[in-house]
Formats: C-alpha cells, structure tokens, sequence
C-alpha cells in the first residue's frame, strides 16, 4: 500500500490533536514528513514527536519536495492564504474550518484548486461523526414522514479567553463552532431551494470581543425549518443536542444516543370533521397514538471522526475516489456563515 506523505501547518489544538494524531493512527496510509509551526518551543516538541523535517517559514515548509499533501491547520484569518499558496506549489489540501467567512474567498480556492488539478478537501470531519451519520440514516428512510423542523442546540456555559475569542483573528463560536452545526442542518436540507437566514449574534460571557452566542433559523421554500443555537450563556443546557419533527414520527440526540419513534397514519381511525361551530362533548379531540420507540447509540471504541475522514480522503488521494466532502458542499456553509455576519452585527 502506497503512503500519501503529509505535511501539516500549525501544532496547535487542532493541528496536533486533529490532523497529526489522525495521521498517526493510519501508519499504512499516511506518513507525517514535514510539519510547519512558527512557535519555536511547539516546533521543537513536533520534531522531538514525530521525527519530521520541521519548519518555521510557511513558503519553504511549501517547498518541501517530498510532501504531497498538506493539512492547514493554521489560525483561522490565515486559511485562505496558505490554502491557495499549498494549491499553488502544487500541493493536495485539507483545510480547517472554517474555511473563510466569505463565499468569494471558496470560489477562489475551489478555481485554485482545478486550476492546478489538485485535490482541495475541506475538514468538515463531524459530518463523519458515527451520531450525526446514523440521523441522517433514519431521517433518509422516511419512517419519520415529512420533516418539519431541524433543532440543532449546543449548550454551554463558561468564559473563553483564547485567540479564538478575538476577532482580529476571525474568531467567535459562528467562525470556530458553528461550521459543524450548520453543516450537519445543511446536508439534512435539499440543495436546491431557496433559503433565507435569520441571526442573532451576541457577546455574553467571552473575555474575546467577538460572539458566544448564535442563533440562526434557516427557512427554505420547500424545505424544512432549520433552528441552529449554539451558546455559552446557557445556565441551563438543553438535553437533546438534536430534534428532528416529522408528520409521522421524532426524533432526539445527546452527543452519543438516539431515540426516534414514529406510528403508521393507517391505524388511526377516520375522523369526520364538524359542519357547525360545536365541540363534541366541550372537548378537544383526543386518541392513541401507538409508537413503535426506537433507540441507538454510539459503538463502544467507535473510530474517531477525524480519523475516518482521513480514511476515506486516502481513497481519492490513492485509489480516485470521488471526495467525500467535497468544497462544493462546504461552500453552503460558508454562504450561511457569510448571510449570519451580515445580520448579525458583530
């Protein structure tokens, strides 16, 4: 089996924790050749770790003649830049989130990318989180009828006082959070409607100046309601971190289990419709629904998302799959991310 030999920009929490460690795991697939890390005592630790060339100029860790892929894991304002300069040096790329906050900065990664053949696949790794794969199973099936509405609801609450709280440094939880809420309610939209967004942005509990609290409806014309909310002011956390209504069923998530139950419409009985404005009885109609309650969770010592994206990335770098997420589906969060600053304020 041939290795794909990797470099990764950045030794932070994600570059370390996300792109090496996942790399690591798949020892057949992937060998970690150079690493850039502009930090002098990170740097050290990264080649006392992984036995790499280290690097601490971004151009000439991009000059490296053996890497052929390179996973961007730099602080977010930097994304667009390394990413282009990677697709220019001809370089496979994988890019943290959030790729941009702005559409036309994608467009120009995505024309970069063609332009030199390469492959350009965004790291949206939780939409290949085992939790979020099997909702979208369920929900495909149809036992859940016709979806109404989408909760997405992240709750916490405490303070942040990092460089991602900075927005100099395009930071806030709708750039450094949300890229994976909206991305899991968009891959459970249809693609082709026409959406509208709503947003609330605010600055609750963060040292930072940027936000900490999202709120975001997303409605199509054809589709179902879409209620993002992800927040750091939340004293008392909602439970179900995903609820999924439908005409015949529902559904609710923690971070590792579901419950889902739906009935058939077929076993309830015809009901007549009155022709004058009296209730039977005074009363509001009332019946049984008879459920069939299901429930699943998350696989003990299940394999970590990050690494699976990087399972199946190997398949298009060595073998010509097609990518499993593709700049094009990411690109529809960016265009939520984008429409969310605008009304948001902040």
């Amino acid at each position: 089996m041939r290795k794909i030999k990797a470099g990764v920009a950045g030794y932070g929490r994600s570059g370390r924790g996300h792109h090496c460690n996942s790399l690591l795991s798949l020892p057949e697939k992937y060998q970690i050749v150079a690493l850039c890390e502009p930090d002098d005592e990170r740097r050290a630790e990264a080649e006392a770790t992984l036995k790499c060339r280290v690097y601490k100029d971004f151009n000439k860790f991009l000059r490296d003649g053996e890497t052929e892929l390179v996973s961007i894991a730099t602080p977010s304002y930097l994304h667009v830049k390394h990413t282009l300069a990677a697709l220019g040096a001809g370089k496979n790329v994988v890019c943290e989130k959030p790729l941009s906050n702005k559409v036309s900065d994608v467009d120009m990664m995505i024309k970069a990318a063609k332009k030199n053949k390469m492959i350009f696949a965004p790291f949206q790794n939780r939409r290949l989180d085992p939790l979020f794969m099997k909702i979208k199973e369920i929900m495909d099936t149809g036992v859940l009828g016709r979806i109404v509405e989408i909760k997405i609801t992240w709750h916490s609450f405490g303070r942040r006082w990092d460089w991602q709280t900075l927005r100099k440094y395009r930071g806030g939880s709708l750039n450094n959070t949300c890229p994976h809420t909206i991305d899991h309610g968009m891959q459970l939209l249809p693609e082709k409607d026409t959406y509208q967004v709503f947003c609330q942005l605010e600055k609750t509990l963060t040292c930072g100046d940027a936000d900490d609290h999202v709120k975001i409806i997303v409605k199509g014309k054809k589709s179902p309601l879409l209620d993002i909310e992800v927040t750091s002011a939340a004293g008392y956390a909602q439970e179900e971190k995903y609820l999924v209504m439908g005409t015949k069923g529902a559904l609710k998530a923690s971070w590792n289990e579901i419950w889902w139950k739906h009935f058939d419409p077929k076993s309830l009985p015809k009901r007549t419709l009155p022709k004058k404005a009296i209730s039977e009885k005074r009363a509001y109609g009332n019946e049984e629904i008879k459920w069939k309650e299901e429930y699943w969770k998350v696989p003990a010592n299940t394999q970590s998302y990050s690494v699976t994206f990087y399972d199946k990335l190997y398949n298009t770098l060595a073998k010509g799959a097609p990518l499993y997420v593709t700049p094009e589906s990411a690109r529809r969060v960016i265009w939520v991310i984008e429409k969310c600053h605008k009304m948001g304020g902040l």
